[in-house]
């Protein structure tokens, strides 16, 4: 049963319970994401550096006594800055979170941010950066995110040298005083839990915390067009951006079933046809995110390069292909194994924990596992096929965003737009 609240200060709080499950898992998502960072040179990457800073003590407790305490109570813990939050997550056993929780929260409410910490983050900040380098296919990315979305939502969570460099410990005080409060926060939990015990738990731990986060606003138009990432490789990597609607869209969960059937398993269109039959590349695959403003349905292909021009030419044949429709049995393959993923996501705190919580940001509401089958279950062959002959054949023709990393551009014929010369950060 999954059960919310809003609490006195304004976080709001979803909670399922699950009496099988042994474990319990938070994910507490705080307004304090990369697009909220100061633009470039400025100060972009304080997100990052504060999801790492986060880990490193809380209230009373130093960074080696936080860190104890927690092992101690065998609590699984990470954060990760994503586009409009910072997410902490942890797991643990159910009977232990009323003891783990003042932990947990001071992490939130009250990190330490000492000074002495803050080099330390710097320089695996711009390891992470620098290690870029060596993930071409992750490069390849991170271009596609810059050009396909407008500013600030197209950032990569790894900010930039020059704005690592620029940021004080202060800034980042400051930073997490105006962002990291409740009012924008959203906190969910999963697991044998009593949603009424952890309100009056957590009005307490929380009293004083306050404040509302403001939302970051588009700064400018999405790039589009086409990059080359000159790189010495003997492979190609080719990304590909194409439409996908937002999450609270009547139309996502049609899209997602679609770029299943696409690209999104070893029976998808994309791997049949450019890899096992024609051998043209190594990987090929696609993918569709949807956050609650705005979506992207990501392609992704390794070759080489005297294969790279055939690969995407391929690709673009199979986009066109695919406007006229799924059979039966592909339709029948992907619903079926959409349902079973569903079934296994129930089996874990951690993942249901972490899909409320997005929920509550997209749609304003959670949805348990029940619904999200019963959506599947109500659509059809035809349903999904008027979609993509229609709606998606359409946002689909338009032409692409593309961006490659490899040794050389590719020719006029396999671009949609004359490809660009860009250099890696």
């Amino acid at each position: 049963m999954i059960q919310e609240r809003t609490l006195r200060n304004g976080l709001r709080l979803v909670v399922e319970r699950l009496d099988a499950p042994q474990s319990a898992a938070l994910s507490w998502l705080v307004p304090a994401g990369t697009a909220g960072d100061p633009p470039g040179a400025r100060g972009e990457g304080a997100s990052a550096l504060i999801a790492e800073l986060l880990l490193r003590g809380a209230s009373e407790w130093d960074s080696r006594a936080h860190s104890e305490a927690l092992d101690r109570l065998g609590v699984d813990r990470r954060t990760a800055p994503s586009v409009h939050h910072i997410a902490f997550s942890a797991t643990l056993l159910g009977r232990l979170l009323d003891e783990a929780l003042p932990l947990l929260t001071a992490t939130v409410v009250s990190p330490r941010f000492e000074a002495s910490h803050l080099e330390p983050a710097k320089r695996l900040a711009i390891q992470a950066i620098e290690g870029i380098e060596d993930e071409p296919s992750h490069l390849a990315f991170m271009r596609l995110t810059e050009r396909f979305f407008p500013p600030p939502f197209n950032r990569s969570g790894l900010g930039t040298r020059e704005g690592i460099a620029a940021l004080s410990i202060e800034d980042l005080r400051q930073q997490w005083r105006t962002l990291g409060v409740p009012g924008g926060s959203i906190l969910s939990m999963a697991g044998p839990l009593d949603i009424d015990a952890i309100v009056v738990r957590l009005e307490a731990l929380l009293e004083g915390w306050s404040g509302r986060a403001t939302e970051p606003k588009e700064s400018g138009p999405a790039i589009g067009g086409s990059l080359l990432v000159p790189t010495p490789s003997a492979q190609a990597h080719m990304a590909l951006g194409l439409w996908a609607p937002p999450e609270p869209a009547p139309e996502a969960l049609l899209h997602r079933l679609a770029v299943r059937i696409f690209g999104g398993e070893t029976s998808g269109r994309l791997f049949t046809e450019v890899r096992e039959k024609r051998g043209l590349c190594y990987s090929v695959g696609a993918s569709a995110s949807m956050g609650r403003d705005r979506g992207i349905t990501s392609i992704y292909a390794g070759s080489t390069p005297d294969r790279a021009e055939m690969t995407l030419a391929q690709i673009r044949a199979e986009i066109d292909r695919f406007a006229s429709g799924v059979t039966a049995a592909e339709f029948e393959r992907t619903t079926v194994g959409f349902r079973s993923r569903l079934v296994m996501q129930g089996e874990s705190t951690s993942a249901r924990a972490a899909a409320m919580a997005i929920d509550l940001h997209r749609l304003g509401r959670a949805r348990s596992l029940q619904e999200l089958t019963a959506d599947v279950e109500r659509i059809d062959l035809e349903s999904l096929n008027r979609y993509i002959r229609g709606t998606l054949a359409e946002r689909w023709s338009a032409p692409p965003t593309l961006v490659v990393v490899g040794p050389r551009p590719l020719g006029d014929g396999a671009a949609a737009n004359p490809v660009a010369t860009g250099a890696a950060d």
